[in-house]
């Protein structure tokens, strides 16, 4: 099961902190448990990312994949010019894939797990 978990409220310099010490363990030689997380500095930037149009564009490919992104528009329902820049946003935040040899547009998500900080 592919599980993405996203962080709301968490200071870019925690993230680094995290990601500099799973380094320096890897460099080490011990054994670092991989992760799939984004991390997102305040409520407003995952909301301007995760917008309700590119939820329900995972939601679909979760269902059914799409043979490329003007399939993809139809079976939204949408422009295609919108979906490619959804489709944009979410694989760049490895949401989604889609295939370079076929353009094919799908996800291996099952699950996104979210935790929200309210305070510092």
């Amino acid at each position: 099961m592919a599980k993405t978990e996203i962080e709301v409220g968490k200071s870019l310099r925690n993230v680094l902190a995290e990601v500099g010490a799973a380094w320096k363990a890897a460099e080490a030689g011990d054994p670092v448990a991989s992760s799939s997380r984004i991390s997102f500095v305040d409520w407003a930037a995952l909301c301007a990312v995760l917008t309700p149009k590119r939820y329900e564009l995972i939601r679909h490919l979760r269902q059914q994949s799409e043979p490329s992104i003007r399939a993809l528009s139809r079976s939204l329902g949408r422009d295609v010019k919108r979906v490619h820049q959804d489709v944009v946003a979410l694989e760049e935040l490895g949401l989604i894939e889609r295939d370079p040899e076929t353009g094919t547009v799908s996800t291996g998500l099952d699950e996104v797990s979210s935790v929200i900080r309210f305070a510092a």
